[in-house]
């Protein structure tokens, strides 16, 4: 298996699904309660991302994805349109001392509860990491989302905003294309996020 640190073709139409999905266990009791146990506790994303009317070398570049990934063994990067950056994300506070590492995060909150998920794939050359409204020096490893910081970062809250990716690989065995006409080709494809990526 292996990462391929490319993006998939980011021409999905209307009608594209896909979002986060927890797996939990719902026993009703005799009283009428609901015992709920979450049997994870990241969530995993899937998706089903249609590709319609596009163009011949559009159709090509799908092929060759789906080829190359052989599908199943290998992983690739892909752009969720429903949920792709971070603005102003509150990741951490400076320590004061050099080379601190940060993972970039997302903090989901609904009321007094909150998730957070690791940004794993953010885009080359769109991370901004500000504390107290000032650029912070730093490297970015986009291919774990891992922030280094090359000059000392105060005791003041971090925060970073980007554009990230999904690892994915694909669920089916199969790519089945449409020919709507000669200039007009469409192809669905299933996708779920690669926790191990």
């Amino acid at each position: 298996m292996a990462f391929i640190e490319s993006t998939l073709l980011d021409r999905v139409s209307y009608g594209f699904e896909g979002g986060p999905g927890f797996n939990t266990t719902r026993v009703p009791l005799f009283s009428g309660i609901v015992a709920r146990n979450a049997e994870r506790s990241t969530p995993l994303h899937e998706y089903s991302a249609p590709y319609n009317s596009i163009a011949l070398e559009h159709r090509t570049t799908l092929i060759a994805v789906f080829n190359a990934c052989v599908p199943g063994p290998h992983s690739f990067r892909f752009k969720d349109r429903a949920d792709y950056t971070l603005s102003g994300e509150a990741i951490g506070t400076g320590t004061g001392g050099a080379d601190q590492t940060l993972q970039l995060t997302k903090t989901y909150t609904f009321g007094g509860q909150s998730t957070v998920r690791n940004i794993v794939k953010p885009v080359t050359g769109t991370v901004v990491l500000l504390q107290d409204g000032g650029a912070l020096a730093s490297t970015v490893d986009t291919t774990t989302g891992i922030v280094t910081f090359t000059s000392a970062a105060g005791g003041e809250a971090i925060t970073a905003s980007c554009s990230f990716d999904v690892p994915v690989m694909f669920t089916d065995d199969r790519l089945l294309t449409n020919f709507a006409n000669w200039d007009a080709h469409t192809a669905e494809i299933n996708l779920m996020e690669d926790l191990s990526a």
